[in-house]
C-alpha cells in the first residue's frame, strides 16, 4: 500500500514540476499557439515594434524597395531584422522611400510621407 501511495505522490510531484517548467521557466506563450496559421501570429515576440511598423508602412504604400538612413543602418539589429522581415520588399540604395528614426533629422530634399510611432517614411 505504501509503494502505491509513493508512486502516486511521485506522479503528482512530476506533473506539478512539468507544469511549473512549462508555464514559468520556458518562456512559452499561449498566444503563439492559439492561432498558428495566422500570418501575424507571434510576430511581437520575434521582432521589435520598429521592424513591425516598417513592414506595415511599406505594405500600406505598396513599396517594392526601400532604404534606411545612416543611423538605422548602423543599428545592426534593426538593419538585419528589417532586411529579413520585410522580404520580398528589398533594400535598395537608389530607392525613393527612405526610413528615418522618429527623432532623427531629415535632409531638406526629403519629403515626409508618413510619421509613425517609431519611424518616419520619407520620399527623397
Amino acid at each position: 500500500m505504501t509503494v502505491r501511495k509513493t508512486k502516486i505522490l511521485f506522479l503528482i510531484i512530476c506533473t506539478l514540476q512539468l507544469f511549473y517548467l512549462f508555464n514559468f521557466r520556458s518562456g512559452f506563450r499561449y498566444e503563439i499557439i492559439k492561432d498558428p496559421f495566422n500570418e501575424n501570429s507571434g510576430i511581437s515576440y520575434a521582432v521589435s515594434s520598429e521592424v513591425i511598423e516598417s513592414r506595415d508602412i511599406l505594405k500600406k504604400y505598396e513599396a517594392t524597395r526601400f532604404n534606411l538612413s545612416k543611423k538605422l543602418k548602423d543599428d545592426v539589429y534593426f538593419y538585419q531584422r528589417s532586411l529579413e522581415f520585410n522580404y520580398p520588399i528589398r533594400i535598395n540604395q537608389s530607392s525613393k522611400f527612405v526610413f528615418f528614426s522618429i527623432n532623427e533629422d531629415i535632409s531638406e530634399k526629403c519629403k515626409v510621407i508618413e510619421t509613425g510611432k517609431y519611424l518616419k517614411l520619407t520620399q527623397c
